[in-house]
């Protein structure tokens, strides 16, 4: 255990902050809720009942902020490590800029924005702040089988050069995006075109696909489905196609009947799949998210050679996770240890966080315009 707790200002008092990270960091020992900074005293959800600003400010014994600068003067330098953002998608350029300039540690809330410009900024700023951790939180890729299949198809180029990409994620969320009263989740911002599942969704599994793959997207063609209630898409299909000549081909919907959250209702969580061929091999991952024995990664090579590597692949299904429980996902895990100094897996940094904001902007204006869009 380190000697010291990392300390973390959260920053977003909202749905998930409340009910994962901010019990997640107040269960471990080696981290501290240095603050909480959330402009609205009573932060409201249209999914749950929230507790009061003032009432998490005693609850995890932290002080309390309405903006980030409020919280940096007063606590002064060297008062925190790091920033946890969970905050509305037009806020995190502005806040992600202002902790890098800080000095603090940044954790970003997926997507990383919402604005291709923007997160071509942030990227940048990360990029200029090496010694800075900054983290997507696309927890499915700080997973033992994200790290193992990056290595088998990017690093040891196991299945040769990727040629073509089959992707999909199905799951019981229509709840969420069929409501306009969630507007966080359904009410397009800023420069948004729209706004639904593929910003809420899609970036955990395309964040999967360009880590593993290290593909570029360059275009995008894609279908959407739309919510009469929210306005929201509902269901997404899309072909990317990436720099090179690889194809991305991409299915999505949050139409599965029951409620992925309900632990209790039977779900199986939520379908995903992946499908990696390249001109050697391929290599398939396929699963339900909260079942660890519905699938595992499978590494087929056309000349059927496989060395120790290969054979050691990681068992089991694990994608997002999104358990309550402990301490957390190994993403806020590894976040804690950047904060402590300590050596630290980066399963989605500023680079993947770009590709999946440029794939997702021009899957929406694709399905807008009805034509072949760039990744801007």
């Amino acid at each position: 255990m380190s000697e010291r707790r990392a300390r973390i200002a959260v920053l977003g008092a909202g749905w998930w902050s409340q009910g994962w990270h901010l019990p997640h960091l107040s269960r471990n020992p080696e981290a501290q809720i240095a603050a909480i900074i959330e402009p609205n005293p009573n932060p409201r959800s249209a999914i749950n009942e929230l507790e009061s600003t003032a009432a998490l400010g005693e609850k995890y014994g932290a002080p309390t902020f309405s903006s980030l600068d409020a919280c940096l003067a007063a606590l002064g330098d060297g008062a925190l490590d790091g920033i946890l953002c969970c905050v509305s998608h037009a806020a995190h350029f502005e806040l992600g800029v202002r902790g890098l300039g800080a000095g603090l540690h940044v954790m970003m809330e997926k997507p990383m924005t919402t604005d291709v410009a923007q997160a071509r900024q942030l990227a940048a700023a990360a990029a200029a702040a090496p010694k800075l951790a900054f983290m997507v939180n696309n927890t499915g890729n700080w997973r033992a089988q994200c790290r193992a299949a990056h290595d088998t198809v990017a690093v040891r180029r196991r299945v040769g050069a990727v040629q073509h990409v089959q992707c999909a994620m199905h799951s019981a969320l229509l709840w969420l995006f069929d409501d306009a009263a969630n507007v966080g989740w359904t009410t397009p911002t800023g420069s948004m075109v729209g706004n639904g599942f593929a910003w809420g969704q899609l970036s955990h599994l395309l964040a999967w696909v360009f880590k593993v793959t290290a593909l570029t997207p360059a275009s995008a063609f894609c279908s959407m489905s739309w919510s009469a209630a929210s306005g929201a898409d509902l269901s997404d299909s899309a072909v990317i196609v990436c720099e090179g000549g690889a194809s991305i081909s991409v299915s999505g919907s949050c139409c599965v009947p029951g409620n992925a959250h309900d632990a209790e209702g039977g779900q199986l969580g939520k379908k995903i799949g992946f499908r990696i061929f390249g001109d050697e091999g391929s290599l398939t991952y396929e699963g339900y998210d909260q079942q660890p024995a519905s699938g595992r990664l499978e590494l087929a090579r056309r000349d059927g050679a496989h060395d120790a590597a290969d054979d050691a692949l990681p068992a089991g299904f694990a994608f997002e996770n999104y358990d309550q429980a402990g301490l957390g996902p190994e993403s806020l895990r590894a976040f804690v240890d950047a904060c402590l100094g300590r050596p630290h897996f980066v399963g989605a940094d500023a680079h993947v966080g770009l590709q999946v904001v440029r794939a997702i902007d021009a899957m929406y204006r694709s399905a807008k315009s009805g034509a072949v869009e760039a990744c801007a």
